[in-house]
């Protein structure tokens, strides 16, 4: 876009908006014949004209063309008007009927011109609209630069490079993260023959997309709310026909002017668009924010995506450069890497890769309940997807908390606190695991003791059955050869017992304790039969 250098404070800046480079070009040479008129820059498609008012000063009058695109001309002039309502915006139609008229006065524009005016008439009708503008213009204390309170929500497309690469599951998990982050957000199932979103947030609902598309031309709060099933977990759904063959009613039209109504209502709009190309998941692809393909460590998968951004490109649908991917279920025993199917794709890889949790992602499948999952590194990736995408905003103090908001609802914690909860738990697993420890070591002191008793009562059977035991110098002899056997604190005088009866040798142990200044009082006992030495 061309912007002339400066103008004079009387002429009128006016914007163009038109597709038709003969029709820009013809009305850009009659603007140099009207001293009065500055045309300040010519835009091709409707997004980049509305981002271009933000950044143009001092704007008196928007001149669009009825065939600009993708968002239908109605629905621009009504989304400058929201945005912009001191802006005089004038309508370029192909015929300039009464029906043409009122449609463009009915969504806010100033006037209505023909394709190919006359000087005089462009002149009048640009005059009159800028003055207009300049009298709307003094009545607001701000720039009129500002925008104005409402908005052009962020849409973001996920489709699958093929089937079961899981592109719902991940627009559904989205949709619930965002949900969380206290933004309004509207999930679209647009794989109309067979959308799983139903089934995977286990609704019920007897409208659908396939309801809005009469009502395409005058949708409302009032038709859109009749069609939409507000889930209890935050998301709005605009779900898929029951029947399959009600897809074809889902023109490209009315996808467009549907999914233009939702994004001027919710601040995200999310859609499953599946892995085929069909009218509706065309006009999201085109309309997106971002479009992201989802695939996984396969070849299968890789080249599928590969097939399927080429023939977005060879439909003028979009450009492989304007398509982002997302690895799912990777793991790091996979053959192919992300370094490696970056290279492979030759597409945007997002440095955000989805791990493989199969388990934990099959009872929330199956139940229908998303919150079900308890794959932690699940959560924490779809966090940080969130605002890879720039569905929520990336703070500092929080990189996932997207993902724990949609498991549990709460706020997560700063980065400090979880710091400071780590060095509390830890400090108190301390004394379990010194005691853990003390335990280990006191089992390993009951073993030895039973060792040294067995010892110690061999050796005391068979010095009894050598010296006998009817006399102090010989019982001393017995226990001295007995003691001998142990050694440190099991042979200790206050710890072992040695008795001589019935033929047998019994010795008795009291286990030492590891803590000094204390006792067990568990004894250990072994005994020996003595095999007198004439035997």
């Amino acid at each position: 876009m061309g912007t002339p250098a400066g103008s004079t404070s009387g002429e009128l800046r006016i914007l163009l908006g038109a597709e038709d480079r003969e029709l820009a070009a013809r009305l850009a040479a009659q603007f140099q014949e009207l001293p009065d008129l500055q045309l300040v820059g010519v835009e091709a498609h409707s997004d980049a004209l509305i981002g271009a008012v933000e950044t143009l000063p001092d704007l008196d009058v928007v001149l669009l063309h009825q065939n600009l695109g993708p968002l239908p001309a109605f629905d621009a002039i009504r989304e400058l008007g929201v945005r912009y309502p001191q802006l005089a915006v004038v309508l370029i139609a192909d015929e300039a009927t009464a029906e043409v008229y009122a449609a463009a006065m009915g969504v806010g524009a100033r006037g209505v011109i023909s394709d190919d005016p006359t000087l005089a008439e462009l002149q009048n009708r640009l005059q009159t609209a800028g003055e207009w503008s300049r009298t709307m213009r003094r009545h607001f204390d701000s720039s009129y630069n500002s925008p104005m309170p409402g908005r052009l929500g962020t849409m973001l497309s996920v489709c699958g490079a093929k089937g079961g690469t899981g592109s719902t599951t991940l627009a559904v998990h989205l949709a619930i993260a965002v949900a969380y982050g206290k933004r309004s957000v509207c999930l679209v199932d647009m794989d109309l023959q067979k959308g799983d979103v139903p089934t995977y947030l286990d609704v019920q609902h007897r409208r659908s997309i396939a309801d809005l598309v009469r009502a395409a031309d005058d949708l409302d709060g009032a038709i859109l709310s009749e069609a939409l099933f507000v889930h209890k977990d935050g998301p709005h759904l605009l779900l898929a026909p029951e029947q399959g063959e009600l897809s074809e009613d889902v023109t490209a039209r009315a996808a467009r002017q549907i999914l233009a109504a939702l994004r001027s209502r919710y601040d995200v709009v999310i859609v499953d668009c599946g892995s085929h190309v069909t009218d509706g998941t065309a006009t999201a692809v085109e309309l997106a924010d971002t479009v992201v393909v989802a695939v996984t460590p396969d070849l299968p998968a890789i080249r599928s995506a590969k097939r399927l951004t080429k023939m977005w490109r060879r439909l003028n649908i979009r450009k492989e450069e304007d398509v982002v991917a997302v690895l799912n279920r990777h793991d790091k025993r996979n053959e192919i890497q992300p370094d490696l199917a970056r290279k492979m794709l030759g597409l945007t890889l997002l440095d955000t890769t989805l791990p493989a949790a199969f388990r934990g992602l099959e009872e929330a499948a199956n139940t229908g309940v998303p919150l079900d999952v308890k794959d932690a590194a699940f959560r924490k990736a779809v966090g940080s997807l969130t605002r890879e995408t720039g569905l929520l905003e990336k703070r500092k103090d929080e990189d996932d908390e997207a993902g724990e908001l949609a498991r549990t609802g709460k706020s997560g914690k700063s980065g400090k606190k979880d710091s400071g909860a780590v060095i509390t738990e830890f400090a108190g697993i301390i004394p379990l695991l010194c005691l853990l420890g003390l335990l280990v070591a006191q089992a390993i002191v009951t073993g030895l003791t039973s060792m040294y008793a067995s010892h110690a009562v061999n050796e005391a059977a068979r010095a009894v059955a050598v010296l006998g035991y009817d006399d102090p110098a010989s019982q001393a002899e017995v226990r001295e050869r007995t003691v001998a056997r142990i050694s440190g604190r099991w042979g200790n005088e206050d710890h072992l017992t040695l008795k001589v009866e019935g033929g047998y040798a019994k010795v008795a142990i009291d286990t030492p304790f590891l803590l000094p200044g204390l006792r067990t009082g568990f004894d250990v006992t072994a005994e020996a039969k003595i095999v007198p030495e004439g035997d």
